[in-house]
């Protein structure tokens, strides 16, 4: 643990504006690295952050509530569940202090609309500051149009000197471009407060959800930072989710085939 670093511990609930965060548990945590991903292209970042805590077994801290979390629609609502529960659009932060280094994960089922980034953004990180955190890592989708390059991860980052521990990891770093919505800009006001921040975007051609690309992704963040995540039991899932994908095309061409070789139903046939 570096020389005045101390875990800290807090049990309140923080507003800005029309977003709050609510806390729900008290703990003890050391400069966490805070991690965060949402659902976007190809769901990368939501699934590699939820695979996170599904194996990490994180406790559940404190969730996010914000007028500017809106459905893919525009409109405000609720989110209903399969047990016919309903609950309003939120982040979740779950945080994880069992080894060095501690981690708060962040996740949720909405992003913010537009004039809501920077308000959103800014409270996360008042919320993550408090606890120590000097570094930021968002997970999200890179869009491409070639199968080829499923797997790559790019990256964007705050300082030179990291995105050349990544390029020696296997990352490609993104030359020219955009990185939009909560991703891109908590990484511009990560940096404006001297964090150490990155995204990392697995290259997917948007399918749903790229379980490959998380993958990838997951993959370079355990390199990064040194979470104990094992991914065999995500092999699967891929492997399964491929067979079926599989199954699904070989269907697809015989039923093409089988409609050019049936007549339509009802049409007589002439032959010329």
């Amino acid at each position: 643990m570096p020389a005045g670093a101390r875990k800290r511990c807090f049990m309140a609930s923080q507003t800005l504006g029309d977003t709050r965060i609510h806390e729900l548990a008290q703990v003890e945590l050391k400069e966490p690295v805070l991690i965060q991903g949402l659902p976007g292209l190809g769901y990368v970042g939501k699934v590699a952050v939820d695979y996170f805590i599904e194996k990490l077994k994180p406790r559940k801290i404190a969730e996010l509530y914000s007028s500017y979390l809106l459905f893919p629609d525009g409109n405000l609502g609720i989110n209903i569940s399969e047990d016919g529960t309903y609950s309003l659009p939120r982040y979740e932060f779950y945080g994880y202090g069992e080894r060095d280094p501690n981690v708060i994960l962040l996740t949720g089922d909405a992003q913010p609309s537009v004039t809501g980034q920077y308000e959103v953004a800014s409270i996360v990180l008042d919320f993550a500051q408090r606890f120590g955190c000097k570094a930021v890592y968002t997970m999200g989708g890179y869009g491409t149009r070639s199968g080829n390059d499923v797997g790559a991860v790019y990256a964007v980052v705050g300082e030179s000197a990291l995105g050349e521990r990544l390029r020696k990891m296997g990352a490609k770093l993104a030359k020219g471009g955009a990185v939009t919505g909560a991703a891109g800009v908590i990484l511009g006001i990560g940096r404006q407060r001297s964090l150490s921040c990155a995204g990392l975007l697995g290259a997917t051609t948007g399918a749903y959800p790229d379980l490959e690309a998380a993958r990838a992704v997951i993959q370079m963040l355990t390199g990064l930072v040194s979470i104990p995540v094992d991914l065999k039991e995500l092999d699967t899932e891929i492997e399964d989710m491929r067979k079926k994908m599989e199954r699904f095309r070989h269907a697809e061409v015989e039923e093409s085939k089988e409609g050019e070789e049936k007549p339509e139903e009802g049409k007589d046939r002439y032959i010329t």
